[in-house]
């Protein structure tokens, strides 16, 4: 999973003055490769160093039938044919489950799938407690498509335990090995009754609660596509998903971040293939953080929302080795094009170093992006400088054509930056840097 989120670092209230950053998290603990494509109703994906005895072979057979069962009441609304998947002995997880299932009808399914692989985890403290046979798949993930916007499904790795009893196999928990690094995504459905709102190509997906807050967002959201569509052109689907969480935890939750999330305004995610395969990205999803959303001016919730769209256009033209300063640094370029906001204020924290002779000597490293970094305002308004710097050398065209050269390119993340650099710039990654160092002396003193 790669994410890109915007913390709340500066922002000025006053009339049209609003700073606002984006944090990417690139590296190893967000990068992932794509879950293969599920078949039509499961996916087994046996292990061919193991040979199974007829119990096993009894048991995934069985579990095949369950799942089926599951997956097809799900997306015929059948509560009775879900609710005969849970284990009767556990009455609670029934009553969690029930309203999983009664909040996810309200989403526009267009499949819902599962993918297993019959090799099994080891039974714990936790699952001995059903006193019966357990199973815990050691991979399992659901395949899901939401209808009208996403092309190829996308997934939640999960970690379920089945529970057998007299009459059969049955669902158990999704619980039980998250103490052992091995937790279960959640959908929005999760945390309580959804309710959706749709503007033409926007799709909002939130609780009862906030449904004010999310025809605002849908509306906004729409406004800014065309936005995002003038400066990278009409090469993607020109269509968002934008999830809108009650609390700050189910943010985390939702995005599967355990990161300090406090400062943080919006998260754009997607599951993308490591490079130097191609991103091939699918489930793009923007989410809100609705602890700070009502800290942002209008102004800053569409300078968001648009920053947010571009990393959904940018996505499968941004590989996973790219520089955190080039992939940032363009979706602030977007997002402030039509911002009216001066330079000095959205660099209001790189411009004091400026001002106070300390320049940097290097474009901003990826470990300057992390939210924990004392450097966090300088490296993205550095990245966004160095953007604005490219689009002034060779036009707004050319700043597009530079970022898919390096996001595309199979070569190493340095040689791929340096062929860029050469082909369209016509200068060495060392050229760049003076040139870029004095640019900000020029902009920002």
């Amino acid at each position: 999973m790669v994410l890109a989120a915007v913390p709340v670092l500066a922002v000025g209230l006053a009339d049209a003055t609003i700073a606002i950053r984006t944090v990417g998290s690139p590296g190893p603990a967000h990068s992932a490769v794509a879950t293969p494509s599920p078949s039509a109703t499961s996916q087994t994906q046996p292990n061919a160093r193991f040979t199974l005895n007829d119990a096993e072979t009894k048991r995934n057979a069985d579990l095949r039938d369950l799942l089926d069962r599951r997956r097809r009441a799900i997306l015929h609304h059948d509560v009775r044919a879900f609710l005969a998947t849970d284990d009767p002995m556990q009455p609670a997880f029934r009553a969690q489950q029930r309203g999983a299932f009664e909040a996810l009808a309200a989403v526009p399914l267009a499949s819902w799938q599962y993918a297993v692989d019959y090799f099994g985890l080891p039974s714990t403290q936790r699952t001995r407690r059903y006193r019966a046979a357990t199973f815990a798949p050691a991979r399992f993930a659901v395949h899901y498509a939401i209808k009208g916007f996403d092309d190829k499904p996308t997934s939640l790795v999960q970690t379920p335990t089945f529970v057998h009893r007299k009459s059969g196999w049955y669902v158990a928990s999704f619980d039980d090995y998250a103490g052992s690094g091995n937790p279960s995504a959640k959908g929005i459905w999760d945390f309580g009754p959804v309710r959706t709102v749709q503007v033409g190509p926007v799709l909002v997906l939130g609780h009862p609660q906030s449904l004010s807050l999310m025809r605002e967002i849908a509306d906004i959201t729409a406004a800014s596509i065309p936005n995002v569509t003038a400066v990278w052109g009409r090469g993607w689907s020109r269509k968002a998903v934008v999830l809108v969480p009650s609390t700050q935890a189910e943010l985390s939750a939702l995005v599967d971040d355990s990161e300090d999330l406090s400062q943080i305004a919006a998260v754009a995610s997607a599951e993308v293939s490591s490079c130097p395969a191609a991103p091939n990205p699918v489930g793009g999803r923007i989410a809100i953080n609705p602890r700070n959303w009502p800290s942002l001016s209008s102004l800053g919730h569409r300078i968001v929302l648009t920053h947010e769209l571009t990393h959904v256009a940018t996505r499968a033209r941004s590989n996973s080795c790219m520089p955190t300063w080039l992939i940032e640094g363009f979706a602030d370029y977007v997002a402030y094009q039509k911002s009216s906001i001066p330079v000095r204020v959205i660099a209001s924290e790189l411009g004091a170093d400026v001002r106070a002779g300390r320049i940097p000597t290097s474009l901003p490293p990826n470990a300057t992006f992390d939210g924990s970094s004392k450097r966090l305002a300088q490296a993205y308004e550095g990245g966004y400088l160095a953007c604005r710097l490219i689009a002034s050398m060779v036009g707004e065209r050319g700043l597009v054509r530079f970022y898919t050269a390096v996001g595309t390119s199979h070569a190493t993340p340095v040689h791929a930056m340096a062929a860029a650099l050469r082909s369209i710039l016509h200068l060495t990654p060392a050229e760049f840097t003076a040139r870029w160092q004095s640019y900000l002396r020029s902009q920002l003193s």
